[in-house]
């Protein structure tokens, strides 16, 4: 065992073991900057050297006096040590726990350091299903369970940060809190992350720092810990005298002014780790995302153990860190850092040599049949297919056979094009899944597990008939403000990014997220329908695109180009759109669609004929325009489009507002008049659909005080920025107009945002959402809410007594839904509770959520989709009719039966305009019409 040590960098047990000189080993088992210590150490040892002669600064006076101005805390509350090690030790010896809270996996001093004084062991499992996140629910178990947490963030060996919710709720302990950030300085945004500045100021907090591995000074065992004063000067009683040298002294001091030092190792790793990363994962390795300088990754897929990996990399020169001695990991789990460029190649080679030497034969073939195809792939070179009734395995290859839709322009129709053929293969019996690699949408999905994709992928995948996964979205960008949208990845919030820096630094990391979740639905589905984004021919995005056509080449995708004849211009878009493609891409293009035509389609042949001869492609269809179809929209874009032709409701609109007065008035029904406010950020709109198929509801969205009226009901929907929507409403006087209806009896509903606004203030300390500290909302409830950046994402299922007399159903009426929010409301003063709701399938004892007024009149709710229950949907409308004096109506819509009726008529009608024999030639299998 190479880690006799208990830690890597044991070059010396590393020569005993393979007989190899100690410095021939190229050493990815320590974790240290690669570019090696700054020029100042050097400097200091060839200049400074006779300072040996005396004894150290017992008080580090210096080096604690630029450590308290770098980190802005006052010099008392740091104390150095000979390394994070010693200080580790001390802290625990200190605090004197009777029982540790640990991760599992962690660092394995912080165990020995617990139990040096006969403390006991909380374990919190970190789950690879989580990518090894810890999750705020564990925090609040151990905070109950044990006397001290000790964490790591970065966590070693995973490599995680914690997420700001846990900071901040480890921030606020009543109990000390370690936090170990040895490695966080290798992250360019250090100094918004670290902790040390609480850590100053709190009687609980206590963050240590290690300086060897960032400045590459393990010889020289230097650290600190930043805490009160108080605990700070009760380690130091317990510290061995001049525990630090004067060399590390001299030379810490001197690096910390070293900014071109610290520069040029951000650039490195910025370039380094998503190279590595992808390396790892093409050669079938498991590897999980990493916020810092190494990287764990998992054997599992090639069946082959650490010990046996390290035992041959060793023979080979390379040192690996065998990761399973971290207790929670199984023998499958390798740590290796990140070095330069050309150590990284060299131990990708042996890696590749070394499992190919102990790997399942198989197994290793399909990896490289995978791998090479991605290749071939990407040069545009696919392989040729026969078409047969089954699947064709391409060079012996289980991967499921693509047809990707791309669009000339933005809302072409690609989603509900892709929805239709999704719909059209799984009627023909074959197993399929959609794709959508990177989704920009403020109306969003969630899945069964509790992540969030995009709302067209939740969608098609509905359509599928198959439960929506992350892969099929494994990346999501919601937008906050101009330039700036929050990266959601595989399903959990990841970070704000403006648009340059999200292209320029994170679309190589996202490349190798993209490829892995395709290959994981095309292993275990017969065929995935891809979805383009936007326009194909942006010059200036094509070189790093990861959406459209370099995302064809990755999945050997025949492409069906799609135009929106609405728009005018259709041909020249087509034609446009031909040119700007190299050869290569011109040949994955197989077909063209014109669709949302509305005419004699005769008058288009002269047209299509042009088409088909000048580009060489053939028109695989022309869709006519397909009115009232009943399916949702993904962005705000397309609401605007059909809140301006009227294109809701019934088969003749006119449930919307909008549109021409329609039969339900002339057959003397009484309407509700609902109005939705129409927030300038506003998200997961589709909560209203229902609405819109209502016989005796006519809804309409506003903006203003003069389009607001004097409507029945008025709905506050979901925001993407609920602070700066809420000042929208001030802004506009919606505000006083709705504190006003509600006083004259009307009805507000307010879901998930706008829950959120009806309460008495919104607070954002950390400016996660606003520059606003405190907004003050409108009152209506006894609430307030503070934002956080963990996002909570969840099914819900649970019971309403509010409306179920109304509804002449039983007491308790049945709701499920969804809840997507960054906030935690508390009640100021008690409420009568709306809903008891919990998460889907866990087994948890439901929870009230929202909140009521006392004549029910006004009521707020975090579950999104509510409107959907047809049951409760109907017992609130009847509730508004009783308060006008109209008879109540029974339950008629089943939204449900109503949207799957949908996806058959949209299919029915692409297949019956749709060349399918054509297009299931492009994918390997005869059509249905084929067989026949």
């Amino acid at each position: 065992m190479l880690e006799r040590y208990g830690h890597g960098g044991d070059l010396w047990t590393a020569a005993e073991t393979f007989g190899i000189s100690k410095d021939a080993f190229l050493d990815f088992s320590s974790n240290m900057n690669p570019l090696g210590p700054p020029a100042a150490a050097e400097t200091i040892l060839r200049e400074r050297w006779r300072d040996i002669v005396a004894y150290p600064d017992p008080a580090v006076r210096e080096l604690r006096s630029k450590l308290a101005a770098k980190y802005r805390v006052p010099m008392e509350a740091i104390l150095v040590g000979n390394g994070a090690a010693e200080l580790i030790d001390l802290a625990v010896r200190v605090l004197r726990p009777g029982v540790t809270a640990l991760a599992r996996p962690s660092f394995s001093e912080y165990e020995e350091a617990v139990q040096k004084t006969n403390g006991a062991i909380y374990e919190i499992p970190l789950q690879a299903s989580h990518d090894f996140l810890l999750q705020e629910a564990d925090v609040e178990q151990a905070l109950a369970m044990a006397d001290l947490l000790f964490l790591g963030s970065p966590n070693n060996p995973t490599g995680r940060l914690l997420q700001a919710s846990v900071l901040e709720r480890l921030a606020a302990a009543k109990k000390p809190v370690i936090l170990d950030e040895a490695f966080i300085d290798f992250h360019p945004e250090e100094n918004r992350l670290t902790m040390i500045r609480k850590a100053a100021e709190s009687r609980q907090l206590m963050v240590i720092r290690s300086m060897t591995k960032f400045y590459s000074i393990p010889g020289l065992r230097l650290g600190f810990i930043v805490a009160h004063p108080d605990r700070i000067r009760e380690m130091q009683h317990q510290q061995v005298q001049w525990s630090v040298n004067t060399m590390a002294q001299l030379i810490g001091a001197a690096v910390l002014d070293d900014h071109d030092y610290e520069r040029r190792t951000h650039d490195w790793l910025a370039a380094e780790r998503p190279w590595l990363t992808n390396s790892l994962s093409e050669l079938g390795l498991i590897v999980t995302p990493s916020d810092t300088n190494y990287l764990l990754f998992s054997t599992k897929r090639l069946k082959i153990t650490v010990q046996d990996l390290q035992a041959e990399m060793g023979k080979r020169g390379i040192l690996i860190r065998d990761a399973s001695l971290f207790p929670g990991l199984d023998n499958s789990y390798v740590r290796v850092a990140i070095r330069l460029r050309e150590h990284n190649e060299r131990m990708i080679k042996e890696l590749r040599a070394s499992i190919e030497v102990l790997g399942d034969v198989r197994q290793l073939e399909q990896v490289a049949v995978d791998h090479a195809a991605q290749v071939t792939l990407s040069t545009g070179h696919g392989q040729q297919q026969q078409q047969v009734d089954v699947l064709q395995e391409a060079v012996g290859s289980s991967l499921a056979p693509t047809l990707m839709v791309q669009g000339t322009s933005s809302d072409a129709g690609k989603s509900l094009l892709v929805t239709a053929l999704c719909r059209i293969l799984l009627q023909d019996g074959l197993r399929v899944a959609p794709f959508k690699s990177q989704n920009m949408s403020l109306n969003s999905y969630v899945t069964a597990d509790g992540k969030e994709i995009g709302r067209a992928q939740g969608m098609q995948a509905d359509a599928c008939r198959i439960a929506a996964t992350t892969d099929m979205n494994p990346i999501l960008l919601k937008p906050k403000k101009d330039m700036v949208s929050q990266v959601v990845v595989h399903g959990k919030p990841y970070r704000d990014f403006d648009a340059r820096t999200y292209r320029e630094k994170y679309l190589s990391e996202a490349e190798t997220i993209v490829k892995d979740a395709l290959v994981r639905l095309r292993s275990d589905y017969q065929v995935v329908v891809l979805e383009g984004a936007g326009s194909p021919a942006e010059v200036n995005l094509k070189d790093r695109d990861i959406v459209n056509m370099r995302l064809a080449g990755w999945a050997d995708a025949p492409v069906v180009l799609v135009a929106d004849i609405d728009r005018g211009g259709v041909f020249a878009s087509l034609l446009g759109t031909m040119e700007i493609f190299t050869p290569e891409e011109r040949d994955r293009v197989k077909g063209f669609i014109i669709n949302k035509f509305r005419g004699d389609v005769t008058l288009l042949k002269p047209g299509l004929d042009w088409l088909e001869q000048r580009t060489g492609k053939p028109v695989l269809g022309v869709i006519p325009y397909l009115p009232n179809l009943e399916l949702e929209d993904e962005d705000s874009a397309s609401l605007d489009r059909k809140l301006a032709t009227g294109a809701f409701g019934s088969s003749d609109g006119n449930n919307y507002a909008g549109a021409s007065q329609g039969t339900s008035e002339g057959q003397g029904l009484q309407l509700l008049d609902i109005a939705v406010i129409r927030l300038p950020r506003l998200s997961n709109f589709t909560d209203v659909d229902p609405l819109f198929y209502e016989k005796d509801v006519r809804l309409r969205y506003v903006s203003s005080l003069e389009e607001l009226g004097r409507p029945d009901t008025v709905i506050i929907p979901g925001s993407k920025n609920t602070v700066d929507d809420m000042l929208f409403l001030r802004e506009t006087g919606l505000d006083q107009a709705l504190l006003e209806h509600a006083q004259r009896g009307g009805w507000i509903t307010g879901i998930c945002a706008g829950y959120q606004m009806m309460g008495e203030r919104l607070l954002d300390p950390h400016l996660l959402e606003s520059e606003h500290p405190e907004t003050a909302g409108l009152g209506l409830f006894p609430t307030e809410t503070e934002f956080t950046a963990d996002k909570k994402t969840v099914r819900a299922v649970g019971t309403s007594l509010l409306y179920s007399d109304a509804a002449g159903r039983n007491p308790l009426l049945q709701v499920s839904g969804y809840e997507i929010h960054m906030g935690r409301t508390r009640f100021l003063q008690p409420v009568t509770h709306p809903f008891f709701i919990a998460e889907e399938g866990s087994g948890q004892e439901a929870h009230p959520d929202g909140a009521v007024s006392t004549n029910g009149r006004q009521w707020g709710t975090y579950v999104h989709g509510i409107l959907h229950n047809d049951d409760f949907r109907r017992g609130w409308l009847n509730g508004i009719r009783e308060s006008r004096g109209w008879e109540p109506l029974q339950a008629e819509l089943r939204f449900q039966e109503r949207r799957e009726a949908a996806f058959d008529r949209l299919a029915d009608h692409v297949r019956s305009h749709l060349d399918t024999n054509r297009l299931y030639e492009m994918i390997g299998y005869k059509s249905r019409e084929a067989k026949r």
